[in-house]
């Protein structure tokens, strides 16, 4: 062999390196993927209940109470904000309207509503003598992305080997219909307070040097054979 082909070996792979070298590194982290072009659009917008009140009603109808209790369990699971109650003033039921004004405060208290997320607000009614109560707070809605159909994609033949226009789009679709709360697509929600009774009980358990797990009982402690003979 001749020995200058060591040498020249040896300046191809310092070549090799340093064009190794010189390619910037690719953060793939950050490259976007074909699920990022289907995006789910998130907006606010609002869930609006009427009571009827009629001139000298005095009581909630059972229909009301009955509607009353699902808007309830609707804001306790995707309500944000206060929860809107508005009475109508200056109209011929008025009087009738803030009495069950108090009626609905409390059946929305008796559902779960906490009395204080119940914000009471009057609007001008007196040019109609039949004017509702209105109840309403804030929520989210998700707007699913448009999917293009399978049929107008030749899956067969991508020439760059890209995935096709439509990757992703049924997931995020799906996830669009059926996440509860849409605000979570947003931002995650606060951490609920810790429960710290066990943590406290294994440390006190701790220092005084007992076992700290849980006792377990003669049921518990069957053995593999045990439970393969029978």
């Amino acid at each position: 062999m001749s020995p200058r082909l060591p040498l020249a070996l040896l300046g191809l792979s310092t070549l090799g390196a340093c064009a190794l070298s010189a390619t910037p590194p690719v953060n793939v982290s950050s490259a976007p993927t074909r699920a990022d072009g289907h995006v789910i659009q998130v907006s606010q917008t609002s869930a609006r209940m009427e009571i009827a009140v009629a001139p000298g009603e005095s009581i909630l109808t059972d229909k009301a109470r009955s509607d009353l209790h699902d808007f309830a369990s609707a804001y306790l699971r995707y309500g944000h904000g206060a929860l809107i109650l508005s009475t109508p003033s200056g109209g011929a039921n008025a009087n009738a309207a803030s009495m069950l004004a108090g009626q609905t405060r409390m059946s929305l208290v008796d559902n779960g509503v906490s009395y204080g997320a119940v914000a009471g607000s009057t609007y001008d009614a007196s040019d109609n003598a039949n004017a509702p109560i209105v109840v309403t707070f804030a929520r989210f809605e998700a707007q699913a992305p448009e999917c293009a159909p399978i049929y107008t994609q030749d899956l067969a033949h991508q020439e760059d080997n890209q995935a096709w226009r439509s990757f992703g789009c049924a997931m995020q679709a799906n996830l669009a219909a059926e996440i509860e709360d849409p605000s979570d697509l947003l931002q995650p929600r606060p951490d609920a307070p810790r429960d710290s009774n066990r943590r406290t009980t294994v440390m006190e358990a701790y220092r005084a040097g007992q076992t700290t797990h849980a006792v377990r009982d003669a049921d518990e402690r069957s053995t593999v054979s045990n439970v393969a003979s029978q």
